[in-house]
């Protein structure tokens, strides 16, 4: 909280904030984001699973989304919540940690006041796990670049990066990839 920061609304999810003469939101809670995916052989991704959710503000009343979920204080650390999420929203578990991958923070307006862990996870093999009642869905790869949720493509690109361990611009040039689980133990 800045000095300088002026209050103009205030409920337990959020606050509308005036600073410096602009007005933003600060979220009251900490959410985790998860792209979860599937891979062919050649580990390359084939599907990408989001939320056909309803939201108010989008045309139509419905949007597709990353799964994300809030990071309540009795989860042990930031990948227990993305777990939790991943259950909750697709009906889909996976209690592996090497199937995880933390992508590191995305921010999603310059008006809101978070950054958002990062997870992706693989979930190969485990399509039939997904809750057919739900708003959970795949979507091709190749559809990606069609989703208008910055949160996406934005973490799909990170999926090439840190997951796959391929440059984008030199895919013939191989990054390292971080292996160390420690890197799941974020503290909320």
């Amino acid at each position: 909280m800045n000095k300088s920061d002026k209050i103009l609304h205030s409920t337990d999810d959020y606050q509308l904030v005036e600073r410096e003469g602009i007005i933003g939101v600060r979220s009251m809670s900490m959410e985790v984001v998860v792209m979860p995916f599937t891979c062919d052989s050649d580990k390359l991704p084939l599907l990408i699973g989001v939320i056909n959710e309803k939201n108010p503000f989008r045309n139509g009343g419905l949007d597709v989304s990353a799964l994300s979920g809030i990071a309540d204080s009795g989860d042990p650390d930031l990948l227990s919540s993305a777990k939790k999420a991943l259950s909750e929203k697709s009906g889909i578990s996976v209690d592996d940690p090497d199937k995880w991958y933390y992508l590191g923070t995305s921010t999603a307006s310059k008006f809101v006041d978070s950054e958002y862990p990062c997870f992706a996870v693989d979930v190969t093999d485990l399509e039939n796990e997904i809750d057919k009642e739900g708003n959970f869905k795949f979507i091709p790869a190749n559809d990606v670049i069609k989703t208008r949720d910055i949160f996406i493509p934005g973490l799909f690109l990170k999926l090439f990066k840190f997951v796959m361990g391929m440059n984008i611009s030199n895919p013939s040039q191989k990054s390292p990839i971080e292996k160390d689980n420690s890197r799941h133990n974020l503290s909320l």
